[in-house]
């Protein structure tokens, strides 16, 4: 009887058994397999606003605002850029959303006028995830037309100068207006004319520095002048060749002081260009 009772028993615990493993091999297999019903997550891909970027000898450039119009499907991007065009070459845009990377966007300069661009990107779909837009250098071709599809390329490709994102969880999101293009542009000149004046501040500090560096080393230069007729002609050897380093020294310092005078002058040109554009703006 107990023999019985001790096989049921058993039974009941291996079915027990049986039971939990299937249900832990059912739910390790739907893990493994739910990535066909779920889709992966995607990194956040968004280049900093109000940041600058250098690119190691292509120039600079700042995001200064990216506006997303869910209304109008539309985006408004504002860079203020240094160094990245000549007079044979300009800055053209292409975007592209990450739904379709093989679709360009409709994209067009709305406002340029030498470090700014405003750029509208159109079309942009609901669920776009991540907008690309690419910074082209549209250099002035005085080759031959290139008809060849690889070549055409390759061309593309090396007139590409950088990508910037914008990513739909955290892109900042407005209304996008023509009113807006011009109000904007006189915003970020106020701001770009505020960091010259900035810049030109920063200049005549190191002159300052500069100046009070080299009056120290004057000073020590008179001092050792004066104990050379105390010095012994080995000791006046040493002395001499102190002296010539100090004044290496303060014609170094010279030297920056004429560049910085030079970037001072240079800087406020800038500015009298700039109030010029924002004057043109506002008429």
């Amino acid at each position: 009887m107990k023999k019985n009772k001790r096989k049921k028993l058993a039974a009941h615990w291996s079915n027990i058994y049986v039971a939990v493993t299937l249900i832990f091999m059912l739910g390790f297999g739907f893990f493994l397999s739910s990535k066909v019903f779920l889709a992966d997550k995607v990194d956040v891909l968004n280049t900093e606003i109000n940041k600058e970027f250098n690119l190691n000898g292509r120039g600079k450039f700042t995001i200064k605002e990216w506006i997303y119009d869910e209304k109008d499907h539309e985006m408004q991007v504002t860079l203020t850029t240094s160094g990245m065009t000549s007079y044979l070459s300009d800055l053209d845009f292409k975007a592209v959303p990450r739904v379709n990377v093989k679709a360009d966007l409709p994209t067009k300069i709305v406002y340029s006028s030498n470090d700014i661009y405003i750029v509208r990107i159109s079309k942009v779909p609901k669920d776009f995830g991540q907008v690309a837009l690419r910074l082209v250098k549209d250099e002035l071709d005085f080759e031959e037309e290139v008809f060849d599809e690889e070549q055409l390329k390759k061309k593309e490709k090396d007139a590409i100068i950088t990508s910037i994102y914008a990513d739909q969880t955290v892109v900042d999101r407005g209304e996008v207006s023509e009113k807006d293009v011009e109000e904007y542009a006189v915003k970020v000149t106020d701001e770009m004319i505020q960091n010259t004046e900035n810049e030109i501040k920063d200049r005549q500090k190191e002159i300052e520095k500069n100046d009070l560096i080299v009056k120290k080393i004057n000073e020590e230069i008179s001092e050792q002048k004066g104990e050379l007729i105390y010095q012994t002609v080995d000791e006046q050897v040493v002395t001499n060749n102190q002296i010539y380093s100090l004044e290496k020294e303060i014609e170094s310092y010279n030297t920056e002081n004429e560049t910085a005078k030079t970037d001072i002058k240079s800087l406020e040109t800038k500015i009298e260009r700039l109030n010029q554009r924002k004057s043109d703006l506002q008429f």
